[in-house]
């Protein structure tokens, strides 16, 4: 078989633009066409570079990456089947036309290529070429407005059209949507309105309980924003739906983005903008309130009382804290709160940060290397974020340099600690108690009633039953006062948004990234 052959049995073959044309054009096109086989890794075109010929794939697979500002790539989308092509669009521009993505050969492929100019002089050649073209294309544009439009109409329409001579509307989706939040934003977003009024613009907000992911992302048809919860999960195919559907912004409703994909979502063209700080004294507070409820055994003595049971013996038996030393794993804000409030107990205050803390420092706090919180602190409070350098700080190397019965409470990020380790240490007296408002496998439990259901996970379950742990369920935020913050901030970070302030100049942008 000729080349010329085998290109003509790969267009007839195709189950894309190439197989819905003429004879004709097919049998034109195949003279043009070039073989060329390459082996994995192989680019055959870079991001920004103009476009100057068609791949027409025979087998094998090529995947389309965007570059984001850090260094890893972010899949676009993959080219599978004899006959898809890349590169078909870009051939009608009889300018520069620079790619999208990068095409990049995933394992041995063999492709047949097209030059620009070729395609081009084909369609100009004949009128008829150019109107099945013209019609083809056509086709493509009215299932594609269809599809977003039965999108939009489907999980858009509860919100009644507006005059967008007369104002304004950004209209926002907000996920993992419980009472709380319902009750909090409603009457907010009201009276916020009122102040957007004289800016000509509006805020309307749809609630749903489901979470954000891949497969809910496409909810958010027809909304330009959409409001996350720490357990939502924007990964890079879930950006990649909402760049899809039209969105344009995530508000983060918390500190904590560490379940955002930073890079696709600068890939996408995403802002994603957080609450840097609502309540510090909430979590701080809540911290003080685990190691009371560890130390002096309250969930147990409560419990006892509740049944009548009016006894005392050793498993009610605490320590003074006064005298102690309490070692502080992060004194950012929350923690130098934390600090200023430990010392009141008259303890001997020891503390590790990668930034010392002046302040910190004023209220007699010393600052040594972690070996030394590990070996000396009867007490440790982990009040670091979570990072790939801090993540499982607690772990089973280190468990042997903790001091003989530490007490460990966790009010930052569950994946500061491994589970497992906890588990060993717990077991071992290593660790004789345990406070933790957050759990390294939460987005599946927390701040849902699973009463009435079996855990599957094992290790919670072990938590649960040890009398030891005293565990709630993120609740560390939760004042009033934490929560009226969280709200007026996401308003002010979603109006900010609609007044222009996008990716780095949001003034609360969390793009882990320097600037360029």
């Amino acid at each position: 078989m000729s080349s010329q052959e085998e290109a003509l049995t790969i267009l007839r073959g195709s189950t894309g633009t190439w197989g819905f044309m003429s004879t004709q054009f097919q049998e034109a096109a195949s003279k043009l066409m070039t073989c060329q086989e390459a082996e994995d890794g192989h680019i055959f075109l870079k991001e920004g570079e103009d476009v100057t010929e068609m791949h027409i794939l025979e087998n094998g697979i090529l995947e389309r990456y965007k570059s984001g500002p850090a260094e890893k790539p972010v899949l676009i989308d993959t080219i599978e089947g004899k006959g898809n092509v890349t590169g078909f669009f870009h051939s009608f521009q009889g300018k520069s036309d620079p790619a999208f993505a990068t095409v990049v050969a995933k394992g041995p492929v063999r492709v047949w290529t097209v030059r620009s100019t070729d395609v081009r002089d084909l369609l100009t050649s004949n009128s008829s070429f150019a109107m099945e073209a013209l019609a083809r294309m056509a086709f493509r544009l009215r299932q594609e407005t269809k599809i977003s439009r039965a999108l939009v109409n489907r999980f858009g329409s509860s919100v009644e059209p507006t005059n967008k001579d007369a104002i304004d509307t950004m209209r926002v989706l907000c996920y993992d949507s419980t009472n709380w939040v319902r009750n909090g934003f409603k009457p907010a977003i009201e009276a916020f309105n009122e102040s957007l009024k004289k800016e000509g613009k509006k805020i309307v907000m749809e609630f749903m309980e489901d979470r954000l992911s891949s497969k809910t992302a496409v909810f958010a048809a027809g909304h330009k924003a959409i409001c996350t919860f720490v357990n939502d999960k924007a990964d890079a195919d879930t950006i990649k739906t909402l760049s899809v559907v039209g969105v344009k912004m995530i508000a983060q409703r918390a500190a904590g983005f560490d379940r955002i994909d930073m890079n696709a979502a600068l890939t996408f063209g995403l802002t994603v903008a957080r609450v840097p700080a609502y309540s510090p004294y909430a979590v701080a507070e809540m911290g003080i309130s685990l190691l009371m409820a560890v130390n002096r055994k309250i969930a147990t003595a409560h419990n006892r009382v509740k049944m009548s049971n009016f006894s005392l013996d050793e498993g009610l038996l605490g320590m003074d804290i006064h005298g102690k030393t309490v070692g502080v794993m992060g004194t950012g804000k929350i923690g130098a709160i934390l600090c200023n409030i430990i010392v009141g107990f008259g303890v001997k205050l020891i503390c590790y940060d990668v930034f010392e803390n002046e302040g910190v420092k004023a209220a007699g706090g010393m600052y040594v290397s972690k070996e030394e919180i590990y070996a000396q602190s009867d007490v440790i409070f982990l009040m670091m974020p979570l990072l790939p350098p801090t993540r499982h700080t607690i772990n089973l190397e280190m468990l042997p340099k903790l001091k003989k019965g530490v007490i460990l409470i966790n009010t930052s990020r569950g994946g500061l600690v491994d589970t497992k380790a906890l588990l060993e240490g717990l077991r071992t007296g290593q660790i004789s108690g345990v406070g933790m408002d957050v759990y390294e496998n939460e987005e599946e439990y927390f701040f849902q009633d699973w009463s009435g259901r079996q855990i599957p996970d094992s290790d919670l379950v072990s938590l649960l039953g040890n009398h030891n742990v005293v565990l709630t369920a993120h609740q560390a935020f939760f004042t009033k006062e934490a929560v009226d913050k969280i709200i007026s901030t996401t308003l002010e970070n979603l109006r900010d948004f609609a007044n222009g302030m996008t990716g780095f100049n949001h003034p609360n942008n969390c793009i882990p990234v320097a600037k360029k």
